[in-house]
């Protein structure tokens, strides 16, 4: 009877409490299903079922020396690992968590092992830029979204491994619209009354996220209404006006709070999303969303209330327009999703049904 194992690579340590997309969404599938997976290789020692592997750094991107330093460097942990595992198994699926280096470092050394291997890469961007060659030794390749899956297949004809669309998942029992009474009494908490309008921003500061354009936009919306109040979550750049209060990066159970007091989720994204989870965060938590209509954003938000793309982002007018749009068909705000319809959408249980079919 031949033995087989599942391995789990992430060059992020799992499972964390630490904000972030996919870390938190695997995390708990750890802690709900521990034995899932045989062994998990990441920067983590923390389960029974851990071994510790840390990802290194090119040293050049020379190419003669670039399949050296990927093997004996870059995913050296890992590969050490792996070959060791090979010995006691006949059979190893790996799948490899969004990193291209490690997914094409398996990729190159899959048939050098003694065990036979199935390889699956978890993708969560929306171009993927790898190989031919490397594609042909992926097996499977797990997608967020059926337009970043039929927009990379385009790039590589016969060489595409089969894809699985899983999706991706939000804590419904985290994320979700608190009731009008709690509504009230959470804002009055941190200081805010009923008039006012509360308009979120979220991600980190990188020129990609376009906080240098929601900067403008919240300096011309800020000149029409005075009882808009601006969130700002992720960075530490300020915004010099009273009605701005920016609060930096906060744990991951700590960013639900502050979505569910507010209005408005704007996402000013100047790249193609491969799917955009704080959009869909937001969302659950009862806001109006406003998104840039790049990647995989309008199939994440596809016929939902209250959902607003922008079809030029770079454009501020664009914005002014978007957010005065949602603000009169959402009543000034008042007009909020319920939870009934946001527990309908993108939830855990659906994601992890997919993921587990998927990889068996």
């Amino acid at each position: 009877m031949s033995k087989s194992a599942k391995i789990l690579i992430s060059n992020m340590a799992l499972p964390t409490t630490k904000i972030g997309s996919w870390t938190t969404r695997m995390s708990r599938f750890i802690d709900d299903n521990p034995l899932f997976f045989n062994y998990i290789l990441s920067p983590s020692n923390s389960l029974s079922t851990s071994i510790y592997c840390k990802k290194g750094s090119f040293i050049t991107w020379k190419k003669p020396f670039r399949n050296f330093q990927l093997l004996n460097k870059v995913a050296s942990d890992y590969i050490k690992q792996i070959k060791r595992l090979a010995r006691n198994y006949d059979e190893l699926t790996i799948v490899v968590m969004d990193d291209p280096h490690l997914v094409e470092a398996m990729s190159l050394i899959k048939n050098r092992l003694k065990s036979n291997v199935e390889l699956i890469f978890s993708f969560h961007g929306f171009n993927l830029e790898l190989d031919s060659k490397i594609m042909q030794s992926i097996d499977k390749i797990l997608w967020l979204s059926q337009k970043a899956s039929e927009h990379n297949k385009l790039n590589y004809d016969d060489n595409f491994p089969s894809s699985y669309i899983v999706g991706n998942a939000v804590n419904s029992e985290k994320f979700y619209p608190l009731n009008p009474d709690k509504f009230i009494e959470e804002r009055s908490k941190r200081g805010y009354s009923q008039r006012d309008e509360i308009l979120v921003w979220m991600a980190n500061d990188r020129p990609k996220k376009g906080l240098h354009i929601f900067k403008l936009v919240v300096e011309s919306l800020l000149k029409k209404h005075q009882n808009l109040k601006v969130i700002v979550i992720g960075t530490s750049q300020e915004i010099n006006h009273s009605n701005v209060f920016c609060i930096g990066k906060i744990p991951n159970h700590e960013v639900a709070t502050y979505l569910q007091i507010g209005n408005y989720y704007m996402f000013t994204t100047l790249y193609e999303e491969g799917f955009g989870l704080s959009v869909v965060e937001a969302y659950k938590c009862g806001n109006v969303v406003m998104a840039s209509n790049k990647g995989a954003i309008p199939e994440v938000l596809n016929d939902l209330n209250h959902a607003y793309l922008v079809d030029e982002p770079e454009n501020i007018n664009s914005w002014v327009e978007c957010f005065n749009l949602a603000r009169t068909n959402s009543n000034f705000g008042k007009e909020r999703i319920s939870k009934r319809e946001t527990d309908s959408i993108w939830n855990y249980n659906t994601w992890e049904e997919k993921f587990v079919d998927a990889i068996n």
